[in-house]
């Protein structure tokens, strides 16, 4: 946090509001503080000789960075003031959250938000888990919306702006504003303790002087991705204030900046060795392990200290709620599943209390603890010894299971080998599509980085060691706050990563001249008495391409219809396939509609009108390039791809 206490720093940064305002410019050159004889940890890593290409950088100058993290499981965000970075980037802020149903301070808050029955948000985190379970009576708790683990509902889902969540007790309500209330609340949380500190900093200066920057997965889609723009808009995030950052490059960005003695390395502890995993022309394999997915993907450090993605990230929804789920069938096992529906219905404020201390103990976990010790909320055993007719330990000895699971009052033992069995299955997943990756691409990468709360449990870390011994297994010694701290990194110098690889085929669906034995007759249509093809798949960026942000792709073609018409629509698709011929293809999807506005000529031109179109990789997002052929004018606009 530095010398100066926080509130001084925030201060300091309100003083140079004023001066800064006349900017015309939100990016300024800065050369990083690296003197030795100064301090700073990263003064010291910035000049040891490795360091020396990033000590340049073009960052954002807003007086406060503040990143988000929306997580399945946990949630939270960090703040990077403007003059502490330039001395600093790690002088990072985050809080500590107090769970009152645990009694424990936790790095983030709970992904959980809690409305009254007409909708309006009471809470958020752990703050509306304790009102869920301790305030509300069982009559209130029925009628009032608690949702928690909502995140994953837009893994691998038809995305809109009308998709519905169901709260624990499957209720509906809008998803939209689900995600928009925990966004605006942890952004409210931030604007209350800058007034502590900083009295009269003002709301117009909050949207003035703080660029925000939202996590996402690196697996997510186009779809996902603009959906949690368009949330963080309704939390009051103004659109040009707003970055998106994918997960596992904005831990790796964190990684990068860390001292030696703050990487933990499995089979290594001398600094340089940790230090090269990060040198020009390394090249390492980053995976971050979140709640809901692992996000998996290949970074190579470039001469100038630049990140460039090698492999399209990949991976799945084998993050640690999946283990949760084992768990689930665990308890079903043990007793029935209409026993754990009953309990999750019945009593779902004692079903989560059970849950989250579950949660805990799979993090800690070691493979050497004998065991691991739950206790069981008094409502959860009184209905598993109601429905079984007897007590769980009779019940436990007579199914053979003695060797697994033990109770005793209100206390579960789970034995090592049972509670491992839990965790190896998701463990196993991971550790394959990581070798699927290194070898399909053939790749040999210097070490391998574990971010994210899973990341923390020393089961999964010792079979990394195990899985991959001539390689390096890093991570920092707080996993959990590594892509939240790398965020703020990101959202100060959104530059640093240059190139990407592109998860998709992107495309337009247009018509062409119809061409006998290239296409199929059912393609065949006539207008304005030409042969035309139907349904083509006009491909603007390919499946695997490397893309450099930026940059825009090829351009393509496309013409008006009619002299009078005032909008050019084209419609979006997107495939894994590296040549698709039609957007009807199997596996194509349909993204969105794209609308470009077409401006009145005074005078028709001689030629056919048509516009130039590329599209382009503007940072995290896809955005595209129109040239007017009339006027030569170009538009950019970024694609509505959830209606």
């Amino acid at each position: 946090m530095g010398n100066k206490p926080v509130k001084q720093r925030w201060i300091d940064a309100k003083n140079r509001f004023v001066e800064r305002r006349s900017r015309s410019t939100n990016y300024e050159n800065t050369l990083v503080n690296a003197k030795p004889e100064e301090e700073g940890e990263y003064a010291k890593l910035a000049v040891s000789g490795v360091y020396e290409e990033i000590r340049r950088l073009k960052v954002r100058d807003e007086l406060f960075v503040v990143a988000i993290d929306i997580g399945t499981s946990s949630s939270g965000y960090a703040i990077s003031v403007y003059d502490e970075y330039k001395r600093d980037p790690l002088q990072i802020s985050t809080f500590s959250w107090k769970s009152k149903t645990d009694g424990f301070q936790h790095f983030k808050t709970l992904s959980a938000v809690l409305m009254n029955p007409d909708g309006e948000v009471r809470s958020i985190g752990y703050d509306a888990e304790y009102h869920y379970i301790n305030i509300l009576s069982d009559h209130e708790r029925q009628e009032w919306f608690y949702f928690q683990n909502f995140k994953m509902r837009l893994y691998d889902q038809k995305i809109s702006r009308d998709l519905i969540l169901h709260d624990v007790r499957g209720k509906p309500q809008k998803a939209l504003k689900v995600f928009s209330s925990i966004i605006k609340g942890l952004k409210e949380d931030f604007a209350s303790r800058l007034e502590e500190r900083v009295s009269h900093f003002g709301a117009n200066c909050v949207d003035e002087e703080v660029h925000w920057v939202l996590t996402v997965p690196a697996i997510w889609d186009e779809k996902a991705k603009q959906f949690m723009r368009v949330a963080a808009q309704e939390a009051g995030i103004l659109n040009d204030k707003l970055s998106i950052a994918l997960e596992p490059e904005a831990a790796a960005l964190y990684c990068r900046y860390l001292p030696i003695e703050k990487l933990s390395g499995s089979d290594c502890d001398d600094g340089k060795s940790k230090l090269m995993t990060f040198s020009p022309g390394a090249q390492y394999l980053i995976v971050d392990l979140g709640g809901g997915t692992v996000d998996i993907t290949v970074h190579k450090i470039q001469s100038d200290g630049a990140i460039q993605e090698v492999t399209s990230a990949s991976g799945g929804d084998w993050g640690s709620l999946a283990i949760n789920d084992e768990f689930i069938k665990f308890m079903e096992d043990l007793t029935a599943p209409e026993i754990m529906r009953t309990i999750q219905r019945s009593h779902p404020d004692d079903f989560l209390t059970f849950m989250s201390a579950f949660e805990n103990k799979k993090r800690v976990f070691s493979k050497s603890d004998e065991r691991v010790i739950l206790q069981i909320p008094q409502s959860i055993r009184d209905i598993m010894c109601e429905k079984l007719g007897k007590s769980m330990e009779s019940h436990i000895e007579e199914i053979n299971r003695t060797q697994d699971v033990k109770l005793q009052r209100d206390k579960m033992f789970i034995y090592n080998e049972a509670f491992t069995s839990l965790l190896n299955g998701t463990i196993e997943k991971i550790i394959l599509h990581v070798h699927a990756i290194l070898d399909s691409h053939k790749l040999s990468v210097d070490s391998i980085v574990l971010v994210g709360g899973f990341a923390e449990c020393d089961l999964l870390k010792s079979t990394f060691k195990t899985s991959f011994p001539k390689t390096r297994i890093i991570a920092p010694d707080d996993p959990v706050l590594a892509v939240l701290k790398g965020a703020v990194l990101f959202g100060r110098n959104p530059h640093v990563l240059r190139a990407r690889v592109c998860r998709y085929t992107y495309g337009v669906c247009t018509t062409v001249d119809y061409i006998e034995n290239r296409f199929p007759s059912s393609k065949k249509i006539i207008l304005g008495g030409k042969a035309l093809a139907k349904d083509v798949f006009n491909i603007h960026i390919q499946a695997n391409e490397t893309v450099h942000i930026g940059q825009r792709g090829n351009e393509k073609r496309y013409f008006l219809n009619r002299d009078d018409q005032d909008r050019l629509h084209l419609e979006i698709f997107a495939t894994k396939n590296r040549d698709p011929m039609f957007v009807t293809d199997e596996g194509v999807v349909y993204l969105g509609m794209l609308d470009i506005m077409v401006p009145k000529l005074q005078t028709q031109s001689a030629d056919k009108r048509h516009f130039l179109v590329s599209f382009l990789l503007d940072g995290t997002e896809m955005e595209v390039v129109a040239v007017d052929s009339a006027t030569n004018t170009t538009t950019a606009t970024k694609f509505d791809f959830i209606g």
